[in-house]
This record gives C-alpha cells, sequence and structure tokens, in this order.
C-alpha cells in the first residue's frame, strides 16, 4: 500500500506527463508557414488575403517568383517585393452543405425523441401525443437545418509568415 507522500507524487508525475503529451500534440499540429516555396506553389487565381507593410490586401493570385507576387484586388493588378510580403493566407473551403446535413440530422433526432417520450404520456396534462410524434421531428429538422446553415465556415489558412 502506498503512502500519502508517494500517491502526491503519482499525481503530480500523472499531471506531467499529460501536460507533457499536450505540448507535444500541440507543437505537432503547428503548420510552419515560413516558406516562400508554399507561396510559390499556390496556382494562378487563388484567393489570398497578404500583409505588406501597413496594408492587408484581398485579391487573387496572378503569379509568384522567387521574389515577388503579383496579384489582382479590387484597385487592379498590384505587384509585391518578397521584402514586404510578411504574411500570406489563402482561403479555407467553406462547409456549409455539411453542416446544413448535420444540424439536419441533430434537428430530427432531438424531435424524434421528443414524439417519442410525447407518445408515452398518459394522463392529465398531456398534450395531442400524436400530434407532437409527427410535428416534433419535422419542426426540429427545420430548426437544426436552419443553424446549421447559418454556422460560419471557411475563413482563412496562413500559409507564409516572415
Amino acid at each position: 500500500m502506498l503512502g500519502w507522500a508517494a500517491m502526491l507524487r503519482l499525481r503530480q508525475i500523472y499531471r506531467l506527463a499529460v501536460v507533457f503529451a499536450l505540448a507535444t500534440i500541440s507543437a505537432a499540429a503547428q503548420t510552419n508557414a515560413a516558406t516562400w516555396n508554399s507561396v510559390q506553389s499556390l496556382p494562378a487565381g487563388t484567393a489570398v488575403r497578404i500583409a505588406a507593410g501597413p496594408r492587408t490586401i484581398r485579391g487573387k493570385i496572378d503569379r509568384v517568383t522567387d521574389d515577388r507576387l503579383e496579384l489582382t484586388s479590387t484597385k487592379g493588378q498590384e505587384m509585391f517585393t518578397l521584402q514586404e510580403v510578411s504574411r500570406v493566407w489563402i482561403r479555407k473551403p467553406g462547409h456549409r452543405k455539411r453542416n446544413t446535413l448535420i444540424g439536419l440530422g441533430i434537428g430530427a433526432g432531438v424531435g424524434l425523441g421528443i414524439g417519442l417520450a410525447a407518445s408515452t404520456c398518459k394522463g392529465f396534462g398531456c398534450i395531442g401525443a400524436g400530434a407532437v410524434e409527427i410535428g416534433a421531428p419535422v419542426a426540429f429538422a427545420v430548426v437544426g437545418t436552419a443553424i446549421g446553415a447559418v454556422i460560419p465556415t471557411g475563413g482563412w489558412r496562413e500559409v507564409y509568415r516572415k
């Protein structure tokens, strides 16, 4: 049987191991966004956002060379040297359809559960169990679909940082 001090020591070792594991996973998940090669590999027409000096510009890539980035923005065609560009982001694909379908499934499942719970209701205070059984899945599916459709998707992913 372990004493009080040994148990405390084991607890500390366990916590340290958990912190170390989380730090390792977090470090592995970090992307190295410091190479210009990742920008050079982007095809023409890719939607990008760049930070050049005090400006942040959105546009589509026209051409990327070893020392220059050309893009078309709302102001027209612009060119930036490698020294001017401090960060580059690309547009991540959106998942609105997926989120809508997930919302539909969750809403229908919740509605089905409520409908089944209402069908077992007996006695005073029970509303029309048949109506709830049929209407709840439909109503909650509509609500879930709407919520899934408005969940923000996409965004920007950094591919270069000076």
